[in-house]
């Protein structure tokens, strides 16, 4: 019986993880101080999402991240995330909806919470939030799509 419970659940994150199709493509962000964020991701496929990101300024790269969108052991959504160069660290999906999801790890550091939402076809809007010392914090990323070619 457990066993044909969890090959259930192992087949429900296929069809969640076509949900995210949204976060599909490419995705860019300049900042005030020229820094320069990209993202992108592939679209779902063999039950995964696999991404990347990437931080230049000045010419430099400053920060990246290799991210996967895969079902746990319990066949929910996890976000993994290995950020620049330091130990992958998980968040399982916490709600998922039409263009939005958030997943959630309250053991992390910072953040405790990664969001994207999709305001409109062109804009995604990715979120990190969480406490740090005791104080909420937050960062908005409002990311539009790469223009054509790039």
């Amino acid at each position: 019986m457990i066993a044909a419970l969890m090959a259930l659940s192992m087949v429900a994150a296929p069809d969640q993880i076509n949900k995210l199709g949204f976060l599909g493509g490419c995705w860019t962000l300049v900042r005030p101080n020229g820094t320069k964020i990209e993202e992108q991701w592939l679209a779902p496929a063999g039950g995964a999402m696999i991404g990347m990101s990437r931080s230049v300024r000045d010419g430099k790269l400053r920060e990246y991240e290799f991210m996967r969108i895969v079902p746990g052991e319990d066949g929910t959504l996890r976000y993994v995330v290995i950020p620049s160069g330091q130990a992958e660290t998980a968040f399982a999906v916490k709600d998922l909806d039409v263009n939005a999801v958030t997943f959630e790890n309250p053991k992390n550091d910072f953040p405790q919470r990664i969001l994207y939402r999709l305001a409109d076809k062109d804009t995604l809007v990715a979120r990190i939030e969480g406490s740090v010392n005791g104080q909420e914090r937050s960062a908005d990323f409002p990311y539009q799509r790469c223009p054509a070619g790039n």
